[in-house]
């Protein structure tokens, strides 16, 4: 037989000569090609959201998500243990923050603290914090002298307290303003007094404390923490008011009269079980 003149011609013989479709003839399954290619659609799709999501981009919402996310505690991961910075592997997932942690460096912003992300700090399994801040300058441009890293929650109360109860005390007492507070810590990773007669791990192992040792006022007055003499009434009253003060923010306030506090103010938001603060 001559070969046929065209693909149409061919289609036509041989659909004549099987008295079938050509698409029976040749094992093609209407229903099953549509099936097939909508497979295919479905699985592309939510390779388009899963890479959407990694990326933080359009179609995730961050503050709703991320209270859903596992939270791993600093020090778990490849580098933990090592003493040096490390990003926890399901702790920092890139564009994306718990929301507690979202709405305590918004309300940073809105107080007017000046403040800086840190690298997720993890030293071993006692110490450590997953979103660190460091701490720059408070509302009333009063300077953190020199600036310490903690957590935001810390560093939220320190800013309240300062704002709502530090600048107004030195205000009322040396008709002034506050231009620094000197600080002596912040994250550390260590124990109680610095492991002395201790194997508890301090607050600042976990950025959850801060230490301050002076006060500068904006005539250049510097007033440190110390024990004072009989006579320096001003000095006395302001330290004795910010350190009372301190209860209403922290769960833990010590001072000069504390064992190894005698130069510094000692706040911490250490949980306690019982709920109670411990002012000292």
């Amino acid at each position: 037989d001559p070969p046929p003149e065209s693909i149409e011609q061919l289609i036509a013989e041989t659909e004549t000569s099987a008295g079938l479709p050509i698409d029976s003839y040749l094992g093609f399954n209407e229903s099953q090609d549509k099936a097939d290619v909508a497979a295919i659609a479905d699985a592309e799709a939510k390779t388009a959201e899963a890479q959407t999501a990694a990326a933080g981009g359009p179609g995730i919402d961050p503050i709703n998500t991320a209270s859903l996310l596992p939270h791993v505690e600093p020090g778990v991961g490849p580098d933990a243990g090592q003493g040096g910075a490390a990003e926890p592997k399901q702790n920092r997932i890139p564009g994306l923050m718990p929301l507690a942690e979202r709405q305590c460096r918004s309300e940073l912003n809105a107080m007017g603290v000046t403040f800086s992300e840190v690298e997720a700090i993890a030293a071993g399994s006692q110490c450590g914090i997953a979103y660190p801040v460091k701490l720059q300058k408070l509302p009333g441009n009063i300077a953190i002298s020199p600036d310490v890293t903690v957590n935001c929650e810390t560093a939220l109360a320190f800013a309240q307290w300062v704002q709502n109860d530090v600048a107004p005390a030195v205000r009322v007492r040396y008709l002034t303003g506050l231009k620094s507070i000197e600080t002596m810590g912040g994250y550390s990773c260590r124990r109680v007094n610095n492991g002395t007669n201790s194997r508890t791990m301090s607050e600042h192992s976990k950025g959850n404390a801060i230490d301050v040792g002076g006060f500068t006022l904006n005539t250049g007055k510097a007033i440190d923490v110390s024990p004072k003499g009989f006579f320096a009434f001003r000095e006395k009253g302001l330290l004795k008011s910010v350190r009372a003060s301190g209860c209403a923010y922290f769960s833990t306030v010590l001072g000069p009269g504390y064992p190894k506090h005698d130069d510094h103010f000692h706040f911490d938001l250490k949980q306690r079980s019982s709920g109670r603060t411990y002012c000292n």
